[in-house]
């Protein structure tokens, strides 16, 4: 009986690691526009007219030198309203330690200045505080547009002056997630 214990035990962490390889090779590759464009969900709400369009997660792009919390995951998001015009939000997740920086202001690398929304805020306090932070960032069409062939490379700050490393939306990803328009 005990070796039938330990053999399902294997087996179920074999399991586990096979599926967690999974879940590595099934990430969308940023760097690739078409693997970007196929990877983009699109659903409809008929009754509210409204289409929303989910770009793929998309982590490690933050800037390994750089000082400050380093963003865990980007996605860029579009939502099409009836009788409005189509708007993007770029959502980024963050993980940091120690005491709160607020970050409600992101600047890019030419210097042009974003609001920055708290969309989710938890607090994670054992023995020392942790941060759990979904912010939502507005782009325009233009400036998405602008930026297809370079990327947009951003920096999150707060009012205290705390900043994020710097984290970059490959040029590549854009054009998959624009492209979308046209195929839909």
């Amino acid at each position: 009986m005990r070796i039938d214990f330990n053999f399902k035990i294997v087996l179920c962490g074999i399991l586990l690691l096979i599926m967690a390889g999974c879940a590595s090779v099934l990430s969308v590759d940023p760097n690739d526009a078409p693997a970007v464009n196929e990877a983009v969900q699109v659903e409809r709400d008929t009754f509210k007219g409204v289409t929303y369009f989910r770009g793929p997660a998309i982590t490690g792009t933050g800037d390994a030198a750089g000082n400050g919390p380093k963003v865990q995951e980007i996605i860029l998001n579009a939502s099409d309203e009836r009788d409005q015009a189509m708007r993007y939000f770029l959502d980024i997740t963050g993980y940091y330690d120690g005491d709160w920086l607020g970050f409600d202001k992101a600047f890019d690398s030419s210097g042009k200045k974003f609001h920055a929304l708290t969309v989710k805020h938890k607090p994670d306090c054992q023995l020392l505080c942790g941060y759990d932070e979904v912010l939502e960032i507005e782009l325009t069409r233009k400036y998405l547009d602008d930026h297809a062939q370079t990327g947009v490379n951003m920096r999150l700050y707060g009012p205290a002056g705390a900043a994020s490393a710097p984290f970059t939306l490959p040029a590549a990803y854009l054009q998959g997630f624009l492209n979308k328009f046209y195929d839909d």
